[in-house]
């Protein structure tokens, strides 16, 4: 068994050598460089968001590609290009001075250059140390983190390889495919630990950022022989960044002795150098990357609750309590782009892989929530997006069928995220109003109907029967809430989606009935002027239990979505005031639906009976139709049905719930023929009641 194991540790590290060297490095290189060439001419013509779509697919088509190879090859290396393809990006969207993109592209072909040759070697495992005193093979097996951490990640990296921790696989696994899910693995924690390591504080995020453009800034200048400029970009990286900042107290303070000094130290040797002209660019782009990797090492082991002392020009504090949606976007970005490279037609993992982003990122991060809480409608587009890239999955669809709904899905999302980054007073107002009011229209449809059937037959003193529904359904809603976020931490979104959709069609299944029996009703002559004179009671100890589930049902599947909306707002709130415009709008909104209420139940008593009856009972019929699609459509979003795309192009009509799947029309089909024949079943059946 240990020769076994031993035997499959050496034929991974074997297939990982060979699968390193199917990448053409200098060609995703040149790729790259290509462009990014590209993206500065357009940029250059004042189009600087087709520039940033540039950067982007440099990033997600190529070296993406490379990522994980850098990663193991250059360790650091990997996270500090990917740090400045985020940057360029920025750049390219704020509109900011050529000179300083033109410097972070220059920086990046350098990188490019020097690292190519090392990935051409193939795989090692090789570590960074900016100290040249350093122990070589504690650094051959560690990244950014504590040694001890390191060493429990390399055992539990080899403990995997060698099957202590990994469950037997099928005997109908092959061993090329057991390798292959390892090696995908191993890769992918490796990176994750390397950039979960290289996460900084934002401020000193920021920080970094200016000091490197600088930097950078300054060796193109070198190049380009403005030996000046080059020295002045140095010199303020120093005095307005370091200095000013105060992160130089601190680095002082709490890292090792002596780091503080040759940050300084190395800063001020390049000037020297410029002046004593024993530069070349090699040798300034090196010393940067010194400087840069001294920096982070100093920046990470300070202590985050001494990092109040900083004074960083020009950093939006505002940004230190708001969730940065912009890199769950990167992150769907990324997700989207893997399941794109590895698609080849049908496949299980890559449906599951689609619906994890949905689930893990895109819901877990909490963006869904707070784009529902700003707009319902784009919400529900963005989620119709990710059912329609699985039953593309599912259909075998094309490869560029498939890249145009992520494109598209992409497209939604990049463009709710200023709506959803940016938040004043004012706005949050706005949405704590429209949240309520929009959430709870269609419960307080159901509640007036059915509290204005009670007044017209007589059983006014029944309506305990509404209220009690109506505070079950708030009372769960909140608890519901509560094991969502918390009990079900890691699998939330799936768990919502599910109970949304078992609710929805639960409602179906109810309001199905009470619809039929208003109509009912309402065809029955005699019944219905026996309602005027509130001669008996007309509703028996059955129909009392399915108006309360109707109820509770109205409130409860509206409930808990529209907590979880608040929730995205109040974590998004910063100030006092923020949460005091929070509650008036939510305040507000019940004040609305309150008097909406009383409006709404006025105008149904003086309305005919029959007219009520009708009217109420088509009603009815209109939620059992969408709730139908929606609630197929939730238990597509859980994962419980895989759909399938119709033969032909049709986008949907969402506020009808119909989606173009088979799973969601034929239900919807069935119920709309069983509509229909109700109606037709019930007026002959009230007719010939008339005649006896």
């Amino acid at each position: 068994m240990v020769f076994k194991k031993i035997s499959l540790l050496i034929i991974f590290l074997f297939c990982t050598i060979v699968y390193a060297r199917e990448i053409d490095y200098q060609k995703e290189a040149q790729a790259i460089k290509q462009i990014l060439n590209e993206s500065m001419i357009l940029y250059k013509e004042n189009k600087n968001l087709e520039a940033k779509k540039k950067a982007e697919d440099a990033y997600f088509q190529h070296f993406e590609t490379m990522e994980g190879s850098i990663g193991r090859n250059v360790g650091r290396k990997a996270i500090v290009m990917e740090r400045k393809f985020v940057n360029l990006r920025k750049l390219y969207k704020d509109k900011e001075d050529f000179s300083k993109i033109e410097a972070l592209i220059s920086s990046l072909y350098f990188d490019l250059d020097e690292i190519v040759p090392i990935l051409e070697k193939g795989f090692q495992l090789k570590a960074e140390a900016s100290d040249v005193n350093y122990d070589k093979k504690a650094a051959e097996n560690s990244s950014l983190k504590a040694e001890k951490e390191r060493q429990a990640q390399a055992e539990a990296m080899f403990a995997a390889l060698l099957g202590e921790n990994v469950k037997e696989q099928t005997s109908q696994n092959s061993t090329q495919s057991l390798i292959a899910q390892e090696q995908d693995a191993q890769k992918d924690e490796a990176l994750l630990a390397l950039q979960e390591a290289s996460a900084l504080d934002a401020r000193l995020q920021f920080l970094m950022d200016s000091m490197i453009s600088k930097l950078d800034q300054a060796a193109l200048a070198f190049v380009n022989k403005d030996y000046q400029k080059a020295k002045d970009l140095i010199q303020s990286a120093l005095f307005e960044d370091y200095r000013n900042s105060k992160v130089e107290v601190l680095v002082a303070r709490y890292t090792k002795a002596g780091v503080d000094k040759k940050i300084q130290t190395k800063l001020r040797t390049i000037i020297r150098k410029i002046n004593a002209n024993t530069l070349d660019e090699k040798t300034i782009r090196d010393e940067i990357s010194n400087i840069s990797d001294l920096l982070y090492e100093a920046f990470l082991a300070l202590p985050k609750e001494e990092l109040a002392l900083l004074q960083v020009k020009g950093f939006d504090e505002s940004a230190m309590s708001t969730k940065n949606y912009t890199k769950v976007y990167d992150d769907m970005k990324i997700a989207l782009n893997d399941i794109l490279q590895n698609y080849e037609g049908f496949s299980l993992n890559s449906i599951d892989a689609l619906q994890n982003v949905y689930l893990d990122i895109f819901e877990a991060s909490g963006m869904e929530s707070k784009i529902g809480a700003i707009d319902s409608a784009l919400k529900l587009k963005i989620e119709s997006y990710f059912s329609k890239g699985v039953a593309l999955i599912k259909a075998s669809a094309s490869k560029e069928e498939l890249k145009q709904n992520f494109d598209e899905l992409s497209a939604l999302v990049e463009g709710s995220l200023d709506k959803i980054q940016e938040s004043s007073p004012m706005s949050l107002f706005i949405w704590a109003l429209g949240i309520i009011l929009r959430e709870g229209l269609e419960a307080l449809i159901i509640i007036v109907a059915i509290v204005s059937y009670l007044v017209q037959s007589g059983n006014k003193k029944r309506l305990n029967i509404v209220y009690s529904a109506l505070w079950s359904g708030v009372f769960l809603s909140f608890v519901t809430a509560f094991f969502i976020s918390w009990i079900f931490k890691e699998q939330a979104g799936q768990s919502r989606e599910l109970l949304e959709g078992i609710t929805m069609l639960v409602a179906v299944a109810l309001l199905f009935y009470v619809g039929f029996w208003l109509l009912s009703n309402a065809q029955n002559k005699k019944w219905a002027n026996h309602i005027k004179t509130q001669a008996v009671e007309a509703i028996s100890n059955n129909s009392a239990k399915t108006l309360w589930f109707s109820v509770f049902l109205a409130v409860y599947r509206e409930g808990a979505e529209t907590i979880l909306f608040y929730q995205a707002l109040l974590f998004d709130a910063k100030t006092s005031t923020d949460y005091s415009f929070i509650f008036i709008g939510l305040a507000s909104g019940l004040i609305i639906l309150v008097i909406l209420y009383y409006l709404l139940k006025a105008g149904a008593l003086k309305i005919p009976v029959k007219q009520f009856f009708y009217i109420t009972s088509y009603i009815i019929f209109y939620m059992v139709f969408v709730f139908t699609g929606k609630g197929v459509g939730e238990l597509i979003e859980a994962k419980v049905i895989t759909p399938s795309l119709l033969p032909f192009d049709f986008e949907g009509i969402l506020w009808l719930g119909i989606y173009p799947y088979y799973e969601s029309i034929i239900p919807q089909f069935m119920v709309l023929i069983l509509l229909i024949m109700g109606i037709f079943i019930t007026k002959q059946i009230s007719n010939k009641r008339e005649k006896i």
